[in-house]
């Protein structure tokens, strides 16, 4: 009974968090903060659930940007592959930052398009406090996947790899198309 409930409970939060938008549950960032710098992959991965959980969507103006669009818009991610990676390799990023990946998500400043080595994945750029932030999304069909949000070191970082745009809207499309366009 007492799982159903907490079951049930988890799921109206998580319902709440989808539809305010896309974020890294507090606890994680929580779970993050109460562990020792240096700690290792394998201890988290002792530590903390492995199972991939939704954490957003993508706008669906981004989908045309994989190799082969994605028809369920949900990100997901592991805790413990979130926190390892946050500890371990980019433990510059604040966690205000991991908080507004929705903002990240809905208006990047450039989408790159990594192909390299048969990968499917768009890297989102977004400057966020004066410094450029990465945030790179993997298609790994049918799941869209959250594989890491980090600094860039560079004003223009990969520039070999290519950008995309979304196309611009055509003649009588309806407004709200116009949300996520460039200039």
């Amino acid at each position: 009974m007492f799982v159903l409930l907490r079951r049930g409970l988890f799921l109206v939060a998580l319902s709440v968090a989808m539809a305010v938008g896309a974020a890294i549950p507090e606890r994680w960032l929580a779970d993050k903060a109460a562990l020792t710098p240096g700690v290792t992959k394998a201890e988290i991965y002792h530590a903390l659930p492995t199972r991939h959980r939704p954490i957003g969507e993508l706008p669906a103006t981004l989908a045309p940007a994989f190799k082969t669009p994605p028809t369920d818009l949900t990100i997901f991610v592991g805790e413990a592959y979130f926190v390892d990676h946050c500890l371990n390799h980019h433990p510059d990023v604040p966690d205000a930052v991991h908080r507004r990946l929705d903002e990240i998500l809905a208006t990047p400043e450039e989408v790159i398009l990594d192909r390299r080595e048969g990968r499917d994945a768009i890297i989102l750029s977004k400057t966020i406090d004066s410094r450029l932030y990465l945030l790179v999304i993997r298609h790994y069909p049918p799941q869209l996947v959250y594989k890491t949000l980090f600094p860039a070191d560079k004003a223009r970082p990969y520039p070999a790899l290519p950008r995309w745009k979304p196309d611009p809207p055509t003649k009588g499309t309806p407004s709200e198309s116009l949300d996520h366009a460039r200039p």
